[in-house]
């Protein structure tokens, strides 16, 4: 009995030793080499004249927006009616045409700011066959032969796509949020002839900064600023800014119901 005994402790024995002999060759294995990393694939980097392609495609096919010109800087001067033009906000459409708000400021000359002047609301609304605008004393509204139209709003989405086409030597500067929207910012120069079609008369050899925000979904134009002198009157820090929103959405051009008729028709 004793041999048989001391033949379970032997093989007791035995087995723990071997347990852990395997334990520790286990132990001592080679740990497997780390995967090999697969390096990301680099995002491109947008080419911004392509963005400024497309956006001004855009630009041409638009139905309606509403949008708002105004100054951080300076003011557009209108010698022939000393008045300084310092904000113009509306509605577009296509089909029916524009409804237009100026703000405006009777001033003794061009070096007067705008505030220390006499102000001057005006509204305007131009249809295909017609052209309504407020007496800006009394406010009376008054049909006027088309050729009166300050600014021709009605073409606006062709004038902001030229505007695009006309930037020169284009930089994407990053992105941005504009009117709840991500928007690529672009910047570039351009003649500044490129505003003529504002009541201003570019000098030759001048030039403009431009900035151009597209929103990076769907490349359409939500602003632009323009930044430098255009014509004799403008202050060299003169700075613009456009912003267009409800794009392609339903705006609201509505003609007066009572008008009185200057253009003998």
């Amino acid at each position: 009995m004793l041999t048989a005994a001391r033949l379970r402790i032997g093989a007791l024995i035995l087995g723990i030793a071997l347990a852990l002999i395997a334990l520790t060759v286990a132990c001592s294995e080679p740990a497997p080499a780390p995967a090999t990393p697969v390096p990301a694939t680099p995002t491109p980097i947008p080419d911004p004249e392509q963005i400024l392609s497309e956006t001004s495609a855009n630009l041409r096919d638009l139905r309606s927006a509403e949008f708002v010109l105004r100054h951080e800087t300076g003011a557009v001067f209108l010698p022939a009616f000393s008045a300084k033009l310092t904000e113009a906000r509306g509605a577009w459409d296509a089909q029916r045409g524009a409804e237009l708000h100026v703000d405006a400021y009777l001033v003794p000359d061009a070096q007067t700011e705008p505030e220390s002047g006499i102000y001057l609301g005006m509204q305007s609304v131009i249809t295909p066959d017609a052209y309504y605008g407020t007496d800006p004393f009394s406010g009376a509204w008054l049909k006027q032969p088309q050729s009166f139209v300050p600014i021709p709003v009605t073409e606006l989405n062709r004038l902001m796509a030229d505007l695009v086409d006309m930037i020169d030597g284009p930089v994407l500067e990053g992105a941005e949020e504009v009117d709840g929207l991500r928007a690529y910012r672009i910047s570039g120069d351009a003649p500044a002839s490129v505003l003529n079609w504002l009541p201003l008369t570019a000098e030759p050899g001048q030039t403009v900064r431009i900035e151009v925000w597209s929103d990076t979904g769907q490349r359409q134009l939500r602003k632009l600023r323009v930044t430098g002198a255009v014509g004799t009157f403008d202050r060299a820090d003169t700075v613009r800014e456009i912003l267009l929103t409800n794009i392609n959405g339903t705006v609201s051009i509505e003609p007066p119901d009572e008008f009185t008729d200057l253009t003998g028709g």
